[in-house]
């Protein structure tokens, strides 16, 4: 649990039973407690003095340790986070502290690259230096508990102790609980949009530090590096950047509470889950239309629409995909009544073929023998059964993983030079005896929730 943000299960405790545990606590995650404690308690307050908390050392070397865990390119200057431990990183951490503190500091340039999207388009990223990644964590420490007292509980990304499994789960329990109109939701290039003034006069509703604001503006408005060309961007955040998460939820926040100020959860039981700028609305109204408008109404107002390609209305008996699931609702003629499951989406399964392939490919597999790959094989498989196994996919993790036996029967083969008359050879035929895992389709237990067979 973060303790900095008092949450547990998705449940906030009360003021009162946490402050005494606040002295237990590690130095960071106290300060961010007490910022969670003042802003919950004070939805006005705006808070003025925080420049002295981004200059703390201890603040500063947990940004470290997690920038340093989330690894990470090189930025503009070239440095890398094994140079810096190659020089040392007190005097890294002392010499960002001082420029921190005279106000000397200068955010650098934005190095930008292109990684693929699922559509097969690309998704440019910008790459801040290691410098100005350990800042913006630093910064993050210190306002995100200020603005998570204000995150509806609906939103699910990028936040502590939020999860994209928690928000299918939601999902699912909304759809058993009868919300079948679906409005499968879309934001049109959301953070390349998120309008500079709009975003900072939302920062500014919380934090009152001018400091802290000159920072945060300094880092949308970097110049962007690609192919030798400097570009200064007007608009949006930059993907890659350590507190762009953080920025975008602020702003989608006015989104989140609109609708609620308008009561379109209540008047229309509209139940939103958002996850970043990807969202459903569930609902039992037949009015999906009205809904539909007021949500596009509200993103007009951020200066955002949404993506004609991908927001639709449906239902759960149709079926649709969210988060790499596909939900459905259908009658079940062995129970004789209505189920509501959830499982992988045909694209997820897609995706996992795809990068089986690559790992067992001739030309481009890492692995030198069975074991090496059957290890390979075994970190991703177990990664992505820990993703789903929150659903019902008995199913496909059979099909997955006679997919998988199959292409690690092949690079045998291949590897030995093996010929058909190999098939009865007992490493041939038995691919486990290498170490490889089995998928199980066993639900997670620890996932499971009272009307989770309905």
């Amino acid at each position: 649990m973060d303790a900095g943000l008092l949450r547990a299960n998705g449940r906030v405790h009360s003021p009162e039973g946490v402050r005494g545990q606040l002295h237990r606590m590690k130095p960071v995650e106290s300060l961010r407690g007490s910022l969670y404690l003042a802003a919950k308690a004070d939805r006005n307050r705006r808070f003025h003095s925080l420049h002295d908390k981004i200059c703390r050392m201890d603040v500063l070397q947990e940004s470290w340790r997690r920038v340093k865990a989330n690894r990470g390119a090189a930025g503009t200057d070239g440095q890398t986070i094994e140079d810096i431990e190659r020089e040392g990183v007190g005097p890294f951490l002392a010499e960002l502290q001082e420029e921190l503190r005279a106000g000397t500091y200068k955010v650098g340039c934005v190095r930008r690259v292109f990684i693929p999207k699922r559509n097969g388009k690309m998704r440019p990223l910008g790459v801040p230096t290691v410098r100005d990644r350990v800042v913006q964590q630093a910064v993050r420490l210190v306002i995100e508990p200020i603005f998570e007292a204000d995150f509806q509980e609906f939103s699910y990304g990028y936040r502590p102790n939020r999860s994209a499994k928690q928000a299918s789960l939601r999902v699912r329990d909304l759809i058993a609980d009868g919300l079948t109109n679906v409005l499968d939701i879309d934001i049109e290039g959301f953070f390349d949009h998120i309008g500079h003034d709009r975003l900072l006069s939302f920062l500014m509703e919380r934090v009152a530090d001018p400091y802290i604001v000159k920072l945060v503006r300094e880092w949308l408005n970097a110049g962007v590096v690609y192919l030798g060309d400097v570009s200064y961007p007007e608009e949006g955040t930059p993907q890659g950047g350590v507190i762009s998460p953080l920025l975008a939820n602020i702003y989608l926040n006015k989104l989140d509470t609109w609708w609620l100020e308008l009561g379109m959860d209540r008047t229309y039981n509209a139940q939103m889950v958002r996850y970043a700028d990807d969202a459903v609305i569930l609902t039992d109204s037949e009015q999906t239309g009205y809904v539909m408008g007021v949500f596009e109404g509200l993103l007009s107002e951020l200066d955002l629409s949404l993506s004609t390609e991908k927001t639709r209305t449906t239902s759960a008996e149709d079926g649709f995909d969210f988060l790499s699931f596909h939900f459905v609702r259908q009658y079940h003629p062995v129970r004789g009544k209505v189920l509501t499951h959830f499982f992988p989406s045909r694209a997820a399964l897609m995706r996992f073929k795809e990068k089986v392939r690559f790992m067992t490919a001739r030309r481009f597999s890492s692995a030198k023998d069975e074991l090496q790959l059957a290890n390979e094989l075994n970190l991703f498989m177990r990664g992505w059964s820990n993703y789903f196994n929150i659903s019902n996919a008995g199913r496909a993790y059979t099909r997955l993983q006679e997919f998988v036996e199959w292409k690690f029967r092949k690079f045998i083969c291949f590897r030995h030079k093996w010929t058909r008359l190999a098939a009865s050879h007992k490493a041939y035929r038995e691919p486990r005896s290498y170490g490889l895992m089995r998928l199980s389709g066993r639900i997670s237990r620890s996932w499971v929730k009272p009307n989770a067979a309905r």
